[in-house]
């Protein structure tokens, strides 16, 4: 009787270590073919989406980032594309609105502009609002959609770009990113405006437009070529 016990002691004490093991391999900082496997797939876009897509190459869209300030203001998020996803709490949603014409952009800029600091800019470095989108005139939109992305953020510190953007048949996601890792964090509410300009041929049949912080990624180290392409103005 003892024998048996002692060998079921030994059995239990075997499978402890391997599940120790396993545990271990997951979470372990060095194992780099874990850590660095690609985070994008073909179904990293909308959870509801029924096609099959892919993410956009890097080269399809141009994007900037602008400081305007944190607001909770509930008819700006009413008036979001995906008012309806901001709610789900399994991926943070975040409020994208689509612009086809210069008047539509103008509009935005009248009814919010009193939410957001659109004529800031920040750190002499990163440009306002009202500077990224001056030279979208009626020229620039025969050609362009725009779309703006609000990223709330409880900190002043945080850095926010574009990580992806994912289109199949109907849908499109912009994926939203954290571009730095500061060492010291600041108490301040803050938000942002990323602004992603697309070929009018390339949004053509979406009907499903949302945005959210890439799930996938939960965090991205930041580099100075891509805290520079997030910052600086979108080209004429």
């Amino acid at each position: 009787m003892k024998q048996k016990k002692w060998l079921i002691s030994i059995c239990a004490l075997a499978g402890l270590l391997a599940l120790c093991a396993g545990v271990y391999t997951v979470l372990d900082p060095g194992r780099s073919d874990i850590i660095d496997a690609p985070a994008k797939s073909e179904t990293s876009g909308p959870a509801d989406s029924a096609q099959p897509g892919a993410d956009l190459p890097d080269d399809a869209f141009e994007a900037a980032s602008s400081w305007v300030n944190w607001s909770d203001e509930e008819d700006f998020y009413l008036a979001a594309l995906n008012a309806d996803k901001l709610a789900v709490s399994s991926v943070q949603h975040l409020p994208v609105f689509r612009f086809e014409t210069a008047e539509e952009l103008e509009g935005f800029k009248e009814r919010f502009g009193d939410y957001f600091a659109m004529e800031h800019s920040l750190d002499r470095l990163i440009p306002s609002f009202a500077d990224i989108t001056s030279k979208m005139d009626e020229t620039y939109f025969e050609s362009r959609t725009v779309f703006i992305v609000y990223v709330p953020s409880g900190s002043g510190s945080y850095r926010f770009g574009v990580d992806s953007v994912y289109r199949d048949s109907e849908a499109l996601c912009i994926h939203i990113k954290e571009t730095g890792n500061p060492e010291v964090y600041t108490c301040d509410m803050a938000g942002w405006f990323v602004v992603v300009s697309l070929e009018k041929a390339l949004v053509e049949g979406v009907t499903d437009i949302d945005a959210d912080m890439n799930h996938l990624q939960p965090y991205a180290v930041a580099n100075i070529a891509d805290y520079l392409r997030i910052s600086a103005p979108l080209p004429e």
